[in-house]
């Protein structure tokens, strides 16, 4: 008789979580998973935000690398040609050409090469203008936020050479002895200034921040 009445006072011992202590445990559960959440979100965003930073900072780099192949080439004129037909009659030779579109904003050029091949016609024959990076023009498309390439011989539309992260692209002209000047003829050192727009916000102001690359090319005809 005894040993029933101890099974029964265990069994009622016995106790489960009350509903208080139930609804602790579930707002403690959820803290702790939205706390994780939080910081795994910001994890990837910051992650995801140097990627992007970075292919920007990539695509500057791009395009300074086939920038500096025509300007390094800029001249090149083994036969000493002072007029060209491409791509108009007697069309004079000019290394390089400073703001080409006249609008007093150094975010331009044309350069003119006899280098696809080296042949002493500066892009080809009257009526077939046909040899591709002798006579370029370079510029910046502040709408669209990239960099242009024109090859004036070979016609047709304009193409875009990079993404849409271009804030800026200046020209700076050196001569000789590196100082800045504005005479074609006395331009030995070409400074690209290339700037892009990244997807980090500056905390301060909002806006995105920017970042300024720079590379001096030799013209090797000078």
């Amino acid at each position: 008789m005894q040993t029933i009445h101890r099974r029964t006072r265990l069994a009622t011992d016995e106790r489960g979580f009350t509903l208080a202590e139930l609804m602790v445990a579930t707002v403690v559960s959820m803290m702790v998973l939205g706390g994780a959440v939080a910081l795994t979100s910001q994890v990837q965003n910051g992650y995801r935000r140097q990627m992007e930073d970075a292919t920007a900072i990539q695509e500057a780099r791009y395009a300074l690398d086939w920038l500096g192949r025509l300007i390094r080439g800029a001249g090149n004129n083994p036969y000493g040609v002072e007029t060209t037909d491409c791509p108009d009659l007697l069309t004079p030779i000019r290394a390089i050409e400073l703001d080409p579109n006249d609008d007093g904003v150094d975010d331009d050029i044309r350069i003119q090469a006899d280098n696809n091949p080296t042949d002493g016609v500066f892009g080809g024959t009257v009526g077939a203008c046909d040899q591709a990076n002798e006579d370029v023009t370079i510029w910046l498309d502040r709408d669209n936020s990239v960099i242009v390439f024109l090859d004036n011989n070979l016609g047709g539309a304009a193409t875009v050479r990079t993404d849409q992260v271009i804030d800026d692209l200046r020209f700076i002209y050196r001569s000789p002895e590196r100082n800045i000047t504005a005479d074609p003829e006395d331009v030995a050192y070409v400074e690209v200034q290339i700037t892009v727009r990244t997807r980090t916000a500056d905390p301060a102001t909002g806006a995105p921040v920017t970042r300024t690359l720079t590379q001096e090319f030799r013209v090797r005809g000078r």
